[in-house]
């Protein structure tokens, strides 16, 4: 296997897929997208340090410990070590090498919960797992502070992420600056704990919109930064367009919306304390893709409402049983009625896969199947959907 060295620029190859991805946004008849791979589960990362060392535990993980230089460095080493491309696949800390109709991209290292970090939340690392710690003190104390995201080093580290990914990958990893920012809910909940999070809605109305309010800006204060220092695709099918961070061209700049707090409360309440906050994000690029799980599916038609709303994703995690299944599939038919749909999916067998592909239509579909990596093995060499795009 050759490591990648250049996305050629008016390549037939690359100009396929983006005539494909500007048929998706359009929603032509047929304008699916599909990809087949190994499952990717959450694997533990190291972070790459100057002196050679790679750090896998920390108490508290610190900006500093975190450098974009080494890690953009590290894809070198990566591509050319890693003898099975399925292995590649699973291992994304801040490049996706492309696979079937996806195309190769770069983003911040999506593991850390970036905007979480910004807003004083502990982040903690332990074998190679990152995650964060409710605020310390409280919502009380959360509130009293007088909040500016763009001052703390985690923001800084975001922005030096994106300038580093441009010089070192951005020839053959285009550069996006969707990686993962949670919702406001997401973020309420993160601050004060999910528990706390829930009784909030119901008994203290007044003081979850205050934290709300506070998430909602320093969400939309970093997606204005991101966007500040990217560049647009260069061979778009039209101008102005970007990749986002599902590996397709966008017609303009695309923010990620997620909401999964909102699968542990009832439509109504996301609707009447949620949703206004969360239409502050989706309305602050032309685009944007709302991210779900399927357990958070009741949420959908209140989304499909939303015109500012491009594009839905649902990530199928876990996969239905024989009960669940007819309605999971009639949301996802709902859902192409009106907004092009990505599905990414675990599936138990190659013919589970064919199944959902066949029932659903392809208008505006994307369908990013994921497997073990023994039933990766039995799909056929010459499928599309399978190619990982590696160009010399």
């Amino acid at each position: 296997m050759n490591p990648i060295k250049t996305i050629p620029r008016g390549d037939s190859r690359i100009d396929e897929k983006l005539q494909k991805h500007k048929a998706f946004w359009e929603r032509d008849e047929n304008s699916l997208l599909h990809s087949m791979g190994v499952f990717a589960p959450s694997l533990p990362v190291s972070l790459p340090q100057p002196d050679g060392t790679n750090i896998t535990q920390a108490e508290i993980l610190t900006p500093d410990m975190v450098n974009p230089s080494e890690m953009a460095a590290e894809i070198d080493r990566w591509l050319t070590d890693t003898p099975d491309s399925r292995l590649i696949a699973q291992w994304q800390s801040v490049a996706f090498v492309g696979l079937g109709d996806l195309l190769p991209f770069s983003q911040p290292f999506f593991k850390i919960p970036w905007v979480e970090a910004m807003l004083g939340c502990p982040i903690t690392m332990t074998e190679g797992q990152i995650w964060n710690e409710h605020y310390p003190g409280g919502a009380e104390a959360f509130l009293e502070k007088k909040w500016n995201v763009e001052t703390d080093p985690w923001f800084d580290l975001y922005c030096e992420f994106i300038k580093q990914l441009k010089v070192k990958l951005g020839d053959r990893f285009p550069v996006t600056a969707n990686t993962l920012f949670r919702g406001p809910c997401d973020l309420v909940a993160a601050v004060m704990g999910v528990q706390e999070a829930c009784i909030g809605w119901l008994t203290e109305p007044e003081l979850m919109a205050k934290l709300l309010r506070i998430c909602t800006d320093a969400h939309l204060a970093v997606v204005e930064a991101g966007y500040k220092l990217m560049d647009p695709y260069p061979d778009g099918p039209a101008d102005g367009g970007y990749l986002n961070g599902w590996g397709f061209w966008t017609p303009g700049p695309v923010t990620r919306m997620q909401a999964d707090h909102s699968t542990l409360l009832a439509p109504e309440m996301y609707a009447e304390q949620i949703l206004p906050y969360d239409l502050e994000v989706i309305r602050a690029c032309p685009h944007c893709i709302f991210h779900l799980h399927n357990p958070g599916l009741h949420v959908a038609p209140a989304l499909l409402e939303i015109d500012e709303l491009d594009v839905i994703e649902v990530v199928v995690d876990p996969y239905p049983n024989d009960e669940r299944k007819p309605y999971e599939m009639d949301m996802y038919k709902r859902i192409l009625e009106k907004k092009p749909l990505i599905l990414d999916v675990n599936f138990p067998s190659l013919e589970e896969a064919e199944w959902v592909l066949g029932e659903l239509p392809h208008r505006g579909l994307d369908m990013n199947a994921r497997f073990a990596p023994e039933v990766v093995a039995k799909i056929p060499s010459d499928n599309p959907a399978a190619v990982m795009y590696l160009f010399e």
